[in-house]
């Protein structure tokens, strides 16, 4: 019989104070399990990189995953925070980083090709077993339109992993999965003899462990809010668990921080810092950020968007993209950063008059501004900016607002090209939602490089011309 303890987390999202933790945890555990004759392995099941931390936003996600590295891991599942927000070509990056390729065996290029920097499987020799580690990542529909991936259902994909496997001697199966806990379920379901799955994506506390069909089903739920530890007794000559038991471990503030991942923070905050220093051009005048009113930030990104989008004629943007201000004077890259670490795309997008006065009057109801939506990361939504028209009279109320475009009004029937982001038209802030076959969308550009740019092109930049939409459309 072998003792196969499997530590685990999912979805820290940036949460490095608790990562430097989890690594003392992890380690302490490893040499305790080592010490009485077992086996220790510790996975994380996607999503440890975040915008939340401003070195994870300027690498790329990559600063998590070399934290990773340094706290112990042995085996990462590709989350979707990072490929969904840069692309795929992040992804041999974080496979660097983190010193070997992330698992996931279903995010494949239009040509079937499996993306550079992933494995769909290992198979590791365990004392006496051979264990096989099979990844999958989420199933985003964002993939195709944008990004021209094929990201496919894991039920589909599984029985022939899991014989491939088999067939190279794996005696023990354990997936790794960025999917939530139905999809989890549903592969349980299929009783193809997956001894475990760790989960992930859905942010769940699933312990005591789910059996289904002789899999066992957990996860952490988020933050790094808990370490889940799965003891298991398994026969050494069929690889199933004999018996089994699991733990959430807390990880609180009396945890002390593990040296080696402490280090490797400070090493990404030294990289992070470079970069932050790297000058990007010249404001005349501050950017001031408002949630309840029109503010010159919120100005500053629509007119960004509609030098970005060269054929549109009109700005359409929420103030939530924005952290905080900026200072006048020397912009660099840090400063930016850290004011705005949206990963919103930019879009072009076809709307008639009609349309663009219900977005207006539906972002500007008193209230719907303070709501905190999980792609803004805890910013509130804001209130609608614009750049190319101005909202000079109205009754938002009512769904009637008189708008300007070159001194003449806005004509309800006629179809207006638009500069805005995919949050704007987007059925999560739901003011006006456009399918996305029928919108046009620069990927893997975020909104940080859109100002970046815009910036460089326009310094010494002045202020941004106020006076857009009528004061008193404002209700607190």
């Amino acid at each position: 019989m072998t003792r196969l303890t499997l530590l685990h987390t999912n979805d820290i999202h940036g949460r490095v104070s608790q990562l430097l933790r989890i690594a003392g945890l992890v380690k302490r555990i490893k040499r305790e399990v080592v010490q009485n004759g077992g086996f220790c392995r510790y996975l994380d099941a996607g999503d440890a990189e975040d915008t939340v931390l401003l070195e994870s936003s300027l690498t790329r996600g990559t600063a998590m995953d070399a934290i990773l590295k340094a706290s112990g891991v042995d085996h990462v599942a590709l989350g979707n925070a990072i490929p969904i927000r840069y692309g795929q070509q992040v992804i041999p990056d974080l496979a660097e980083w983190l010193g070997k390729p992330l698992l996931c065996a279903n995010l494949f290029d239009e040509s079937g090709v499996l993306q550079a920097g992933l494995e769909p499987y290992r198979i590791e020799q365990i004392g006496p077993l051979k264990v096989a580690w099979i990844g999958f990542t989420a199933q985003l529909v964002y993939y195709a339109p944008f990004f021209h991936l094929d990201a496919r259902d894991p039920v589909s994909l599984l029985p022939t992993l899991v014989r491939e496997v088999r067939e190279k001697g794996a005696q023990t199966v354990i997936v790794v999965a960025h999917i939530g806990s139905k999809k989890d379920r549903e592969l349980a379901e299929l009783n193809l003899d997956i001894d475990v799955i760790i989960g992930g994506h859905d942010h769940q506390v699933i312990y005591p462990p789910l059996e289904i069909k002789n899999t066992l089903i957990v996860q952490t739920g988020d933050y790094g809010r808990f370490l889940g530890r799965l003891d298991l007794d398994i026969d050494d000559s069929t690889g199933k668990v004999i018996q089994f038991k699991g733990e959430l471990l807390p990880v609180t503030e009396e945890l002390p921080e593990d040296p080696d991942a402490l280090q490797a923070f400070h090493a990404q905050q030294a990289r992070a810092d470079e970069m932050m220093a790297i000058p990007v051009g010249v404001l005349e005048q501050p950017l001031e950020l408002s949630s309840t009113c029109e503010c010159s930030a919120g100005d500053f990104l629509a007119d960004a968007l509609l030098d970005r989008v060269k054929d549109a004629g009109i700005g359409l943007v929420l103030a939530g993209h924005w952290t905080c201000g900026l200072d006048a004077g020397t912009v660099t890259q840090g400063k930016l950063y850290a004011a705005m670490r949206s990963t919103g795309n930019p879009a072009r997008v076809e709307m008639t008059g009609a349309e663009i006065e219900r977005f207006l009057c539906k972002a500007l109801r008193p209230h719907l501004d303070a709501r905190q939506l999980i792609p803004l990361r805890g910013n509130p939504v804001g209130m609608p900016h614009v750049a190319g028209i101005q909202v000079v009279d109205g009754d938002v109320e009512n769904g009637r607002l008189t708008i300007l475009k070159d001194g003449q009004p806005l004509e309800p029937e006629r179809t207006y090209i638009v500069a805005t982001s995919d949050l704007e038209i987007s059925d999560i802030l739901d003011y006006f939602v456009v399918p996305l076959e029928k919108a046009q969308f620069e990927m893997p550009t975020i909104l940080p490089e859109v100002l970046e740019q815009y910036i460089q092109a326009h310094s010494p930049v002045p202020a941004p011309q106020d006076g857009r939409l009528a004061a008193h459309l404002f209700k607190t």
